[in-house]
């Protein structure tokens, strides 16, 4: 008996077998779909897949309102006569310099499988830590403003929850889904590769494009967690893009 010949799983294939499959990376996936914004020569698919994969640290892109999260900000402080941890403040209790410029929203630079590694190690109802653009400066100029009070800063940053990067991960995975869906509903029945112009067209009806929001240089985060602590995520806006040092 001769058995029939298995077909090649396409790109295609695989990438609408993974969207279905809650246990795929996010990684895997764009990278099927990075393929077929290759084989299609579209640049957005292949850089938005590149930009999710790499994340958006030190390249000239618009960050996608999916990834700015609304965060409390929060500082470590101590005295001759307390210590605390997690206090929330306000952008006003922040120099006069600062207040302006930061907002209680973050940016999420990292790419996809970083994301999905925090989410990973986070305890359940823990939060990640990300450092304030300009914090080790801004510490000083407050520790200076509460120095006669005896008060010292040792940490500024913005708290977020884990769930807010599942928030992140669902976005992507979601944008994936309807690309597939895009592109079985143009293809005639029995077609196993999109054509460039049925790519082109699911790229624009599923607005994979970034936002309208300025550029934001950021550098490469620094995660880690100690023995039974939570897992820090830091990450800083270039030195010199906004602060404006005392004289």
């Amino acid at each position: 008996m001769i058995w029939p010949r298995r077909r090649e799983l396409q790109p295609l294939d695989r990438l609408e077998q993974g969207v279905l499959d809650d246990t795929a990376q996010l990684a895997g996936l764009l990278r099927h779909a990075l393929i077929i914004g290759g084989h299609a020569s579209s640049l957005p698919l292949r850089q938005w897949a590149l930009h999710e994969l790499n994340g958006y640290a030190n390249v000239d892109a618009e960050i996608p309102e999916y990834r700015r999260l609304p965060a409390p900000i929060r500082v470590d402080s101590v005295s001759p006569a307390w210590q605390k941890r997690g206090e929330t403040i306000s952008v006003r209790h922040l120099p006069e310099v600062a207040r302006n410029v930061i907002k209680e929203e973050v940016v999420i630079p990292w790419g996809v499988g970083h994301i999905e590694n925090l989410i990973a190690r986070t305890p359940p109802g823990e939060h990640l830590k990300v450092a304030l653009p300009g914090a080790a400066e801004l510490r000083t100029l407050m520790s200076a403003q509460y120095r006669q009070r005896g008060i010292s800063i040792e940490a500024l940053y913005w708290s977020i929850d884990a769930s807010a990067l599942h928030g992140i991960v669902d976005q992507v995975r979601t944008r994936l889904t309807q690309f597939v869906a895009e592109l079985r509903s143009a293809m005639p029945a029995g077609t196993q590769v999109p054509s460039p112009e049925q790519v082109h067209r699911a790229v624009q009806s599923i607005n994979i494009v970034t936002g309208d929001n300025s550029p934001v240089t950021l550098t490469a985060p620094v995660a880690y967690a100690e023995s039974g602590s939570t897992a820090d995520a830091i990450a800083a806006v270039e030195p010199g893009r906004w602060w404006r040092r005392q004289q």
